[in-house]
Parts: structure tokens; sequence; C-alpha cells
């Protein structure tokens, strides 16, 4: 017996009324076309019904608190450029810094999805797993041609997320790669959201200029509001004090 995605019109996209003989187009195509757009953009399935209103506030410590206050914000200030006509081009960076488990990924996935249902493409970056899936093309003779078309990808797409910087590796080809990747874009003013569980550490990890841009374009320059939320731990903080897949085991 056939299993179909959608049972209300069997996958066809068409729904018929057969007393008015016309057709119309499924609720499902809609939901399906949004999904295409996520998997172009690199966003896995795990992430896709990450919002801004099923994340967890109560009882959040203040910090988890006031990241999620300048994701929002941040968010509603891009959909707001877009519908007016002004692109992304020239937006604020926006940083989300803190300790495994704190949300940052919910935060940045959230950001970013009014922005796909408006006609932008932005483009999901995992440090590690990227990183790791993009070179292995270097070893694949056939293949190889697809390191530039990912790097033109990364270089140019409306707005770039990259979760988890220096993420368990820090490279020196993936270092030096992602210099490139940060200075382009910033020297091109294409915006980029980006989460790390470092700070300060960032400047060794990547280097000054690196980690500076960084910084520095969390900054809006017209209001001299910062993007940057910290949900770091202080010196013997307990290590789960932040972390949400914790809060109702202890």
């Amino acid at each position: 017996m056939r299993v179909y995605e959608c049972e209300l019109c069997r996958d066809s996209g068409v729904i018929f009324n057969l007393e008015k003989n016309v057709g119309y187009v499924c609720s499902c195509q809609e939901r399906k076309k949004l999904k295409r757009l996520l998997k172009s953009c690199n966003i896995s399935d795990e992430f896709v019904h990450k919002n801004f209103g099923n994340f967890t506030l109560k009882g959040m410590d203040k910090r988890v608190v006031n990241a999620y206050r300048i994701a929002k914000e941040y968010s509603d200030g891009l959909v707001d450029r877009v519908k007016r006509g002004e692109g992304l081009r020239g937006a604020p960076w926006m940083g989300l810094l803190g300790t495994s488990g704190c949300g940052k990924t919910h935060l940045v996935t959230a950001a970013a999805y009014p922005l796909i249902e408006l006609g932008m493409f932005p483009m999901f970056f995992n440090w590690v797993q990227s990183f790791t899936e993009w070179f292995a093309y270097y070893n694949k003779p056939e293949e190889a041609y697809k390191v530039d078309e990912i790097r033109q990808r990364i270089y140019n797409c409306d707005i770039l997320i990259v979760d988890d910087i220096c993420k368990e590796s820090q490279k020196d080809t993936w270092i030096k790669e992602f210099y490139g990747i940060v200075d382009y874009r910033y020297r091109k003013q294409l915006p980029i959201i980006y989460t790390s569980e470092y700070f300060y550490q960032l400047v060794g990890f990547l280097s000054k200029a690196t980690a500076g841009r960084l910084f520095e374009k969390t900054k809006n320059p017209e209001t001299g509001k910062m993007y940057l939320a910290k949900m770091l731990l202080a010196e013997n903080e307990d290590p789960l004090a932040l972390d949400y897949r914790f809060r109702d085991i202890f």
C-alpha cells in the first residue's frame, strides 16, 4: 500500500472538486516549497521548526532572555529593511556567544527564518560539519570544482549564518579560509550572523583581524546598538547553569 506525504492531494499537488469541475493547488505545495528553500539554505530538518515562538523563556537566566531580545530585535530590523526594499547589504552583523546548550543555534535560525519567507537566501554554515564536507572535495578530482562553487555561495549569499565558530577544531586551513570569508563580506557589506562558545579567545584562535571584524560589525553605526549577546559562564559557575537540556533533570 502506497503511503503519501499528503493524503489530501496524494502528492499530485492539486485537489479536484468534481462537482464544480475545478482544481485547486493543495496547501502542501507551499510547505514543500519552503522545505526546498530551507534545504537550499543548508538548514537541516532538525531546525526547520525553530522559531521565536517556541523558544522557552520561562524560568530562563537573564543572559538567555537578553540574547533572545537581541536576536528578535535584530531579526525584526532585517525584516523591516527587506519590506522597505532596502535589502540586506549594509545591515549590521549579529553574534551570540555562550556555553553549549543555551539556545544559540535556535535563536539564529529563528532570526533567519522570516527572511526566507520574504525571498531572501541565507546560508547556514556549521563550523565542523560544513568545513569537513566542503574540504572533502579537495580529495575528489572529479568534484574539485565544487570547492570554488561553495566558496562563491558563502561569499555572496544574502546573509551568512556561521554556527559554532572554532568548535572542537581550529585547523589552519579552516582559519585561513574563514578569514577570506569574513574579509570579503566585511568589504562588500554583506551581513553575517554567528555563534560561538568563545569570546575573547576568538582573537587567539582566529586572529585579531578576523575576530575584530566579527565584533566591530555587530554595532549598528546609525544607532550605536550592539547586536552581540554574551551567555557566558562566570568563573566557578555551575557548567550546566545555562544548558536547557538539563533544566528539568536536577
